[in-house]
């Protein structure tokens, strides 16, 4: 994680907040949220990506995490921490990840593969199959900047830039614009951005990566993808739209060819500016003070995966029915009122 020091003397509050919420006293609470939004999720996402006919995109490889050095300890812990949870995992050595991974450097001496953990080789292909799945079942796919949301007696004007659009129940799903929307309304939301930054390359056939591969010592993700190999940095703490800074992919891209062969970039490097609160945990439910307003963002980096029952949830309680998890941890009035 790379932290811009003068964004952290603004947001003081939020760093401060952020670092409580990393007490050890306060994992378990959100890890147990946490899995039982991730698992809904992905139930979810079984059972549609079949239904949007993009089945063939989805993964059933695992998710490894992977140690240069001699850390056994580590990733045993990190076994038993999942165990808790009924997580399966496996843990590797050197001839083990070789054995799965046989086409990669054999730079890795611990490993712990998630084996219950999914991955697709494009996100955005499949969210656009469940958009078309969505306007196949009936609904309508929309693309408008929008200006305002105002209460307007029981229901709701969204005023677009080329009219406007009222209704009974509004979903503020907005990403990192999500509170600057909620702010004219007297919303306050502590919102700030893991910025990640991705690059694909093409990918060489005849060595092929078989699943994502955490490098937690290197300190970063790479992936087969559709396109080719996609490798990620880690996070940037900064302002939502400051200018790019690439240092971090930089460093990280010579580290990940000596693991994986791979050729050129296909396309430009990009970057994404996750919406992140302090305790790490998305707002899933209705505002305090507002009938009819509901919340759904915060889900930093882990928004795809997380999407599926993010919205369900949502659904269910605009319907009157309880969400097939518990969604108390996630309510908007933790932290706006």
């Amino acid at each position: 994680m790379r932290w811009n020091p003068l964004w952290a003397v603004r947001n003081a509050g939020w760093v401060a907040r952020f670092l409580a919420n990393s007490a050890a006293s306060r994992l378990e609470p959100r890890a147990t949220a946490l899995h039982g939004l991730i698992g809904a999720s992905a139930r979810l996402h079984r059972e549609w990506i079949v239904k949007a006919g993009a089945g063939h995109r989805i993964r059933e490889t695992g998710w490894l995490r992977a140690w240069r050095s001699d850390a056994v300890a580590s990733a045993k812990q990190e076994q038993a921490m999942l165990a808790d949870y009924g997580i399966a995992s496996e843990l590797l050595d050197r001839q083990a990840i070789s054995a799965l991974e046989p086409d990669i450097v054999p730079v890795y001496k611990t490993g712990l593969l998630h084996t219950e953990t999914t991955s697709v080789d494009s996100p955005g292909a499949v969210v656009k199959a469940y958009a078309l799945m969505f306007a196949g079942a009936g609904g309508e796919v929309r693309q408008a900047e929008i200006k305002a949301i105002m209460p307007a007696g029981d229901r709701w004007r969204v005023v677009l830039a080329g009219g406007e659009i009222s209704a009974r129940h509004v979903v503020v799903a907005l990403g990192p614009w999500s509170a600057d929307i909620l702010r004219p309304l007297g919303y306050r939301v502590p919102l700030a951005f893991e910025r990640g930054y991705h690059r694909e390359f093409k990918p060489n056939p005849a060595r092929s990566l078989r699943r994502p591969i955490y490098d937690i010592d290197g300190g970063f993700i790479m992936t087969p993808m559709e396109q080719g190999i996609r490798v990620t940095s880690g996070v940037e703490l900064t302002d939502r739209d400051a200018p790019s800074s690439f240092a971090q992919l930089d460093q990280v891209v010579p580290l990940a060819r000596g693991v994986a062969e791979f050729g050129d970039p296909v396309g430009e490097a990009w970057r994404g500016s996750r919406p992140t609160l302090p305790d790490s945990l998305p707002m899933i439910g209705p505002v305090p003070r507002h009938a009819g307003l509901w919340l759904a963002f915060g889900n930093q980096h882990i928004g795809f995966t997380t999407g599926p029952a993010t919205g369900a949830a949502i659904a269910a309680m605009i319907g009157g029915t309880p969400p097939s998890y518990d969604v108390v941890p996630f309510a908007p009035g933790r932290y706006i009122s």
